[in-house]
């Protein structure tokens, strides 16, 4: 999406809204429903974490994943071979990729023509003589929220850096199944796990 997909944003506005997730975005209509004329500043993917890089796309995978199981669960009934497994991990990839785009132009890029009270910029923000600069242009506004999220937190863990390791927006894009390790150490790290004991595993 582009800042040509909304009205113009340079100018005095009574609500600047630093970030397009569903937080910012929800600030944002409820003070436009108010009668305030609203800056939206979004920087990469509007809807935020969750239509892009979480809730939408994990639970996606999870349900297929839950799918896949319990097809494989069936032979224990007898008269059922439970047979399943991925034949195509790029289209189940292009699936899910879908159905967030589906979501994000729904819930949040159709949405904000209905309100000529607010202006959506693409870029990054930053405060300069009393006014937020959007790659260029300028934006003054009575009241500022920030509402820019968080980003995964990255822990210090000795060798982290010698392996490819994952987020959990970088799994939900792997390219390829990853090769896994034996179901007895996943079994045994789920365990301790329950019991209460922080799991660490290496490779």
């Amino acid at each position: 999406m582009t800042q040509s997909s909304f009205r113009p944003g340079n100018g005095n506005y009574d609500l600047a809204v630093i970030g397009a997730g569903s937080a910012g975005f929800s600030a944002a209509i409820t003070a436009a429903e108010q009668g305030a004329k609203v800056a939206l500043i979004g920087h990469g993917m509007i809807g935020g974490t969750c239509v892009n890089v979480g809730c939408v796309p994990s639970k996606t995978m999870i349900r297929a994943a839950e799918g896949l199981h319990h097809t494989t669960q069936l032979s224990r009934f007898g008269g059922m071979d439970g047979k399943a497994a991925v034949t195509d991990w790029q289209a189940l990839m292009a699936k899910k990729d879908a159905l967030v785009g589906e979501l994000q132009q729904a819930k949040y890029i159709d949405v904000l023509p209905a309100y000529n009270n607010i202006a959506y910029l693409e870029g990054r923000a930053r405060f300069h003589d009393g006014a937020i600069r959007v790659d260029g242009a300028a934006v003054v506004a009575a009241k500022t929220i920030i509402a820019t999220g968080a980003s995964a937190h990255v822990p210090a863990i000795a060798g982290l850096d010698a392996v490819d390791w994952l987020t959990s927006t970088t799994a939900l894009e792997l390219p390829a199944l990853p090769e896994g390790e034996p179901e007895i150490s996943a079994a045994l790290a789920e365990y301790f796990s329950a019991e209460g004991i922080a799991v660490h595993t290496g490779l």
